[in-house]
């Protein structure tokens, strides 16, 4: 099937027209505005006067100037309030005051489908995540395990032995869904996959995934959860795939039940992980209502080569990597439109932070089948190759180029 560029950017991937620019002026041109924003405001003071000198002047990079300003129009009702929540976050984000961000953009969010601003949200909520896992580890000594919830659960990315580049990282992917999964359940509180991250990059673990059943209970403590849910693919002779995972106990340091394995072949990955995750619910002793039991049974996507690539993008999300993050998500957005984790996650990637040296924001070009190419190596024509689906059916994801602005994605369904 041949898509319109057009077409397949709108619906597949997403509200990424943002509301307001959120970008610097010139330094000369900004100051003017500020200055014609005050004499209009002194003139003839109003809430869309004081909101219009609030932009002008974080436009001019006067962010406590713009955070004064803009302060008492926060709890106004209406878009003048919502304008104002968003500069003033966007200040305070420039300035690091994180909390202050996080309320404004969600306030924003709350009301707007605002893509730009959904990758900022993103961006705030891994600093925060790095700030307390920093915090976590220097307070090590005086954490309490036991003081936990009893049914506060963390997941770590798989371990991958054996196979090759194909499967190397497929544990991240697995343990995206499995949080996913394991979040369905209203008597878990499951740990943000973002702040298991933190603190895994803190303490080294990140690159390679490695948390064993030795390590997992001291995770656990600081990622806060009682439970860590940690385990192992293993790639035999014969394309065959073994998962197990183990639950351990942070407070007593101890495993819980027993391991949970699944035999599977790379085909069957994405219904095996819904094997795993009903095993897991089984060993913390968790018993779904029907709703739960069928939110669970839901596949994020059809596609293997989608969920290959949100893998390869949720690795390189944890090694830092945003800009290569970024391209695998749109990747798996690419091959399947219905694919809402990845379309979210490449939102979320997509966003330097402000506060970075250059001063970049929103970062991310538009994405483009070809913008996605170039970013990847090797292609993702080249990478994915065929693969047996559900229901056999086979799919090989393609650029096109005889007709400019279109991707093919020839897809034979059963």
């Amino acid at each position: 099937m041949r898509l319109p560029r057009s077409a397949l950017l709108c619906a597949a991937l997403c509200a990424c027209a943002g509301g307001p620019p959120l970008s610097r002026l010139a330094p000369a041109g900004a100051h003017r505005d500020v200055e014609a924003a005050r004499q209009a405001y002194t003139a003839l003071p109003s809430p869309d006067a004081q909101l219009r000198l609030g932009e002008a002047e974080y436009r001019a990079g006067e962010d406590s100037a713009a955070r004064a300003t803009l302060r008492s129009l926060l709890a106004t009702p209406g878009d003048v309030g919502d304008r104002a929540n968003l500069y003033d976050a966007a200040a305070a984000d420039h300035v690091g005051d994180l909390d202050a961000a996080h309320r404004g953009y969600a306030k924003w969010l709350a009301a707007h489908d605002d893509g730009a601003v959904r990758a900022r949200l993103a961006d705030v909520d891994r600093r925060e995540a790095d700030a307390a896992a920093r915090a976590a580890i220097a307070s090590e000594r005086s954490l309490d395990a036991a003081s936990l919830p009893e049914h506060s659960v963390g997941v770590t990315p798989l371990q991958v032995t054996g196979g090759d580049s194909t499967i190397s990282s497929l544990g991240y992917g697995l343990a995206d869904l499995l949080i996913t999964d394991l979040s369905r359940s209203a008597q878990i509180q499951v740990v943000d996959r973002v702040r298991t991250s933190a603190v895994l990059t803190e303490l080294r673990l990140a690159g390679s995934g490695r948390v064993d059943s030795a390590s997992a209970p001291r995770v656990g403590r600081l990622i806060g959860a009682r439970r860590i849910v940690n385990g192992v693919v293993d790639a035999t002779p014969g394309g065959r795939l073994t998962l197990s995972t183990r639950v351990a106990d942070a407070a007593r340091g101890t495993l819980v039940g027993q391991p949970v394995t699944e035999q599977t072949s790379l085909g069957d990955i994405l219904d095996s992980e819904k094997a795993l995750a009903f095993s897991l619910f089984a060993e913390l002793g968790v018993t779904l209502t029907p709703a739960e039991r069928a939110a669970v049974e839901q596949r994020p996507t059809r596609y293997l080569a989608a969920f290959l690539a949100y893998c390869r993008g949720s690795r390189a999300e944890a090694y830092g990597d945003y800009r290569t993050a970024h391209a695998y998500f749109a990747q798996a957005v690419l091959i399947d439109p219905g694919f809402r984790a990845a379309a979210a996650r490449m939102q979320a990637t997509a966003v330097a932070s402000p506060s970075s040296p250059n001063g970049a924001s929103v970062a991310a070009a538009p994405v483009t089948p070809g913008a996605v190419v170039d970013a990847l190596n090797p292609s993702p024509a080249g990478s994915l190759g065929s693969f047996r689906d559900r229901g056999d059916a086979t799919l090989r994801a393609t650029t096109e180029s005889k007709v400019p602005g279109s991707i093919t994605i020839p897809v034979a369904v059963p």
